[in-house]
């Protein structure tokens, strides 16, 4: 009954996302298996509807693809054989499909009992193409590389960019292969980016809080990072910790943007009452990056030992998050800034090394910092310099920022470095080079 229902699913018009999966190959045995993984409600199901709607434009007959989610409570008690199942129950009703091949879209596979197993047998001996999702710590790359031995390639899904939030909210952005640092904006459609950006910094970017009114945003918001706690990360930590991890997850998400060290978080637990010690701080917060609720920005080097000595500093995986979590006094808008940059940064930069994006400290000065620095760190190769800072009026950050922006293009031997900001556009001749000061929303919708 599952099976038939799910063949007649009628697949809803979703917002097109920006790809992640470049190209699907026709079913064949022994094809990639493609895994999207992300946060929870970050748009991975939608994202599946857009790539089984371009099929069926192309051609491809409905009954060759089989959508199927496996969170499905009707499904419960989940029996370990459910995934054979219900692939074997799809043959029996498209005999065809299976001689002549089919994709197969599995949603929330990592449900399922003995998953790795199933997709690398079918994806070896089954003429189909295999794309599954899954949101939780059993994705993580670490995962993916032990079960998959190289046959598979993980692609990883984000909330909404700044491009792809004014086009869900319905605010026409313009072509960025044409788009250039010269490209002139009219004062109104200036003035339409510049609210939009300061509603994303505010909203952030999970597409199921878009439509939601303020108080209801907020609790959504919260309830999804709950959810991350007590469905990807308490499973694996243990559910007698959930309090404790709930409150490490509210103190990550309200330092985002900032420095922080296993110690400094251990000590923040103590001064909170916890009993708590190193190695199990460590492994928490491994398992909120593995669940992508946050990210960690290292270090600048050029040495294959790692290094012990700098912090690294933590990003939240959207600034809307941060602001629904956050207490009135300790709501920035410069961190948040900061973290819808480097969210950016990530989405450019994937598929390169991990450390493309790392934070750059002049040697024997701490207050010498660029916050970005993109480049192959092993290979010393830097090419891309970023500050960020939501205004330059005040003179004191103005310096701070051009000051410490021009000390490093001159030590990287880079002649041109960008300052974003919320609303200030010039072009700044340093010694070094040239300083390009550019909003943050105009570049956001760059490419």
């Amino acid at each position: 009954m599952l099976v038939r229902e799910a063949m007649r699913f009628d697949f809803p018009q979703p917002l097109r996302r920006d790809e992640v999966i470049r190209k699907l190959d026709e079913p064949a045995a022994f094809n990639i298996v493609h895994i999207i993984t992300g946060i929870r409600r970050c748009g991975k199901t939608f994202y599946l509807f857009q790539k089984i709607r371009d099929l069926l434009g192309a051609g491809v007959p409905r009954d060759r693809i089989l959508y199927f989610n496996f969170a499905d409570d009707r499904l419960q008690p989940m029996p370990d054989t459910v995934l054979d199942d219900i692939v074997n129950e799809y043959w029996r009703q498209v005999p065809e499909a299976r001689r002549d091949g089919a994709y197969l879209f599995l949603d929330e596979v990592q449900e399922c009992a003995n998953w790795q197993g199933f997709c690398q047998r079918i994806a070896e001996h089954e003429r189909v193409t295999l794309v599954i999702t899954g949101s939780s710590s059993k994705l993580s790359s670490d995962e993916i590389a032990t079960n998959f031995r190289g046959r598979s390639h993980p692609h990883e899904m984000a909330p909404l960019s700044f491009r792809e939030y004014c086009e869900f909210h319905g605010l026409a952005v313009p072509d960025p292969a044409v788009m250039s640092d010269a490209s002139v904006f009219s004062p109104q459609e200036t003035t339409d980016f510049e609210g939009a950006y300061e509603r994303y910094l505010v909203t952030g970017g999970f597409p199921g809080v878009q439509r939601l009114d303020t108080p209801d945003r907020i609790e959504m918001l919260q309830s999804y990072m709950r959810d991350v706690v007590a469905r990807d990360v308490a499973e694996r930590f243990g559910r007698e910790n959930i309090t404790m991890a709930t409150q490490t997850a509210l103190y990550l998400l309200r330092n985002t943007a900032c420095e922080l060290s296993v110690n400094s978080l251990v000590a923040a637990l103590k001064d909170n009452g916890w009993k708590v010690y190193w190695d199990k701080v460590n492994t928490l917060l491994e398992l909120f990056r593995q669940a992508y609720l946050i990210h960690e920005l290292p270090e600048y080097t050029t040495s294959l030992k790692p290094n012990s000595t700098g912090v690294p500093k933590v990003y939240a995986i959207d600034q809307g998050m941060v602001y629904a979590v956050s207490r009135a006094n300790q709501q920035d808008l410069d961190k948040r800034l900061e973290t819808a940059v480097f969210c950016e940064l990530r989405r450019r930069t994937a598929g390169r090394r991990t450390e493309a994006v790392t934070s750059y400290t002049m040697p024997g000065s701490r207050q010498k910092k660029v916050d970005f620095l993109v480049g192959d760190a092993l290979a010393a190769e830097p090419y891309a310099l970023y500050q960020v800072t939501a205004q330059m009026a005040v003179d004191k950050t103005r310096k701070r920022e051009i000051g410490s922006l021009t000390a490093v293009m001159q030590r990287t031997g880079l002649d041109s470095g960008v300052i974003l900001t919320l609303h200030d556009e010039e072009t700044i001749n340093v010694e070094a080079g040239t300083i390009r000061v550019i909003p943050a929303w105009k570049w956001a919708l760059e490419k």
